[in-house]
């Protein structure tokens, strides 16, 4: 498993991308979504926006990780374990108390997910940056 992690401060860019709206030959499927109200785009950048307010210091508010694995796990690698790995990650690397979507892509031979979480916690405080 290879990972990649941005932060930045579009909610709206970086849900749409990783629901694959708005992009053709792109498949894209929510696979598990916590401190969210509903599954649509809009309701998930909504719902991340309110949330991002409860912080004003911070300045980039939207994390992004990138979960990619060998292309030779594809036949093992199903949604579930990949949430569970997803899951993993985060409690590792400190990311909790806080929203976020885990969205697998099906556009490249190799299976990957994208995990998007708000930076601004439930409790107003700023997760942590400093992997």
């Amino acid at each position: 498993m290879i990972g990649s992690i941005t932060k930045g401060s579009d909610f709206s860019g970086c849900v749409r991308y990783a629901l694959a709206v708005d992009e053709p030959g792109k498949e894209a499927r929510l696979l598990y979504a916590e401190g969210v109200l509903s599954d649509t785009p809009q309701d998930i950048i909504n719902g991340f926006e309110c949330q991002r307010h409860l912080n004003q210091r911070v300045q980039h508010w939207v994390g992004h990780i990138s979960l990619s694995y060998s292309p030779e796990d594809s036949a093992i690698l199903t949604d579930e374990k990949m949430v569970k790995f997803s899951l993993e990650y985060m409690e590792r690397m400190g990311i909790k108390n806080t929203q976020f979507i885990i969205a697998r892509h099906l556009d490249k031979e190799h299976p990957h997910c994208h995990i998007v979480f708000n930076r601004v916690d439930n409790d107003g405080k700023c997760v942590s940056d400093s992997w």
